[in-house]
């Protein structure tokens, strides 16, 4: 069973992205619902990033919302009476005439909820993230820092990558053991709170270009690898 729980200074996470902030934020895409005459339940998909709408997530979106139809004895989904009830007794994060904010989240996705019980308009709203993209977006990891520690794949260098300058700096703290400079770099960057994500995005920039898809740090999880890429607007959906 699911619940829905009220947020807090969420606001932007109850309304449509597209472009970077989509990508930064993990949107797979959204729903809207209503009630109709009071108990019918009509909704409809809207795509924002098709390559993150995987199975595992259709599976789990499909549950969260058959569980707020039918789970327990009055499911805040089973009519507008039961969405108004709820409202009523657990207001959410106000959105002004946009109504009140919810949200569910679970091990790999965040579902954020724009209630608004009111017959002849869209009684439901729902967002939903990846938390790969999301948990770090909201942590505040997805900027790049002035500079960071890694080290040299050639070689095990140690070096200095500095934001939005080309190429490196030779650390005056390598060793000649890549173990070493490895924990080094580890270490120093930990201290920063700069994440592995953000030195693998560093290192990218520094060599590709700071404008290339591999130097957004929301494009790798938090063990610095890549995370599924954005699917080109003429790629055929599979």
């Amino acid at each position: 069973m699911y619940n829905l729980i009220p947020t807090q200074d969420n606001k932007p996470l109850f309304y449509s992205m597209d472009g970077e902030t989509a990508e930064r934020h993990g949107v797979i895409g959204h729903i809207r619902a209503d009630f109709d005459s009071g108990k019918m339940f009509y909704c409809t998909w809207f795509d924002n990033q098709t390559h993150l709408k995987t199975p595992a997530f259709k599976a789990e979106f499909d549950a969260v919302i058959n569980s707020l139809r039918d789970d327990g004895q009055k499911p805040q989904f089973a009519s507008r009476a039961n969405l108004s009830a709820f409202c009523y007794a657990t207001p959410g994060e106000n959105l002004g005439t946009q109504g009140n904010g919810y949200m569910i989240r679970t091990l790999d996705y965040s579902y954020y909820f724009r209630c608004k019980p009111a017959a002849g308009d869209y009684d439901i709203y729902c967002f939903a993230y990846d938390n790969r993209y999301l948990l770090p977006e909201l942590a505040g990891k997805h900027d790049l820092p002035d500079r960071c520690f890694t080290l040299l794949p050639s070689s095990g260098e140690l070096i200095v990558i500095t934001s939005d300058e080309s190429g490196y700096v030779p650390s005056e703290s390598s060793k000649h053991d890549p173990e070493v400079n490895r924990l080094f770099a580890d270490t120093s960057n930990k201290f920063f709170g700069i994440t592995k994500a953000q030195e693998k995005a560093m290192f990218a920039g520094s060599m590709f270009g700071w404008n290339t898809p591999a130097a957004k740090p929301w494009n790798y999880d938090q063990n610095g690898k890549p995370l599924p890429m954005q699917q080109k607007k003429n790629e055929p959906v599979r």
